[in-house]
């Protein structure tokens, strides 16, 4: 939801403002920027892989048309700054337990790193692959879900590895936790597309994410299931 900045303009004259009409603004200001906070979207998601559960927390505002994003899960929290087109401007990775605090940003077709990963330094520059970057794909993929088919790149959060991924949607709505959703099949691209996919499912009417079914491991490892609650 896009945020709304009001202002209150005074134009000069010559009779003095009474200390009423002074009092007013600042209350009407005040409340003004107490209704722009009030805009923060939040959404709560349940992971289910096996007999492990976790809450992932969405935070979303919109301020001169820049999204900011904020998700969770456990120690592990992503802030990200995206355009209007949803494509990732900059992704800030932070985990308390694994001692990582980094930030990347896209300038130029390329990747700045800049913090620390895993308790050590970190400082690199990569270049882009040349697509749209979209880190969190849950949420971008739902905003170009009118396309059959784009391919993306994005970071791998673990080795920060870039990849090149291919995201198609199915022709048909399915039915997913009760919703009428698009279902978008991720994929990576070129030899690897045999190896790993995943599904995103979208609600039909809004596009926002609503679940997600996917193996995020080596063979043996249970299917990772999330549902909007």
């Amino acid at each position: 939801m896009k945020t709304i900045y009001h202002s209150t303009i005074i134009p000069h004259c010559t009779v003095k403002c009474s200390k009423v009409l002074s009092y007013l603004i600042i209350c009407y200001s005040a409340l003004c920027a107490f209704s722009c906070k009030a805009q923060i979207q939040q959404r709560f998601f349940e992971s289910v892989c096996g007999k492990e559960k976790n809450m992932i927390t969405w935070k979303e505002k919109t301020d001169n048309n820049i999204i900011f994003l904020t998700t969770s899960q456990n120690s592990e929290i992503h802030h990200y700054r995206l355009s209007p087109s949803c494509t990732t401007l900059s992704w800030q990775l932070t985990d308390s337990i694994k001692h990582t605090n980094l930030t990347v940003t896209l300038y130029n077709n390329n990747y700045y790193f800049k913090g620390v990963f895993n308790n050590r330094p970190y400082s690199k520059t990569v270049k882009s692959k040349g697509y749209p970057w979209y880190q969190n794909i849950a949420y971008s993929a739902g905003q170009t879900v009118n396309k059959n088919c784009i391919k993306y790149e994005c970071f791998r959060p673990d080795n920060l590895e870039l990849y090149v991924m291919q995201a198609e949607r199915k022709a048909t709505t399915v039915l997913f936790n009760n919703q009428k959703a698009y279902e978008i099949k991720v994929k990576l691209t070129g030899l690897l597309s045999h190896f790993w996919s995943c599904l995103y499912y979208f609600n039909a009417a809004n596009h926002q994410f609503i679940g997600y079914k996917g193996v995020n491991g080596g063979p043996g490892t249970p299917e990772t299931i999330i549902k909007a609650k």
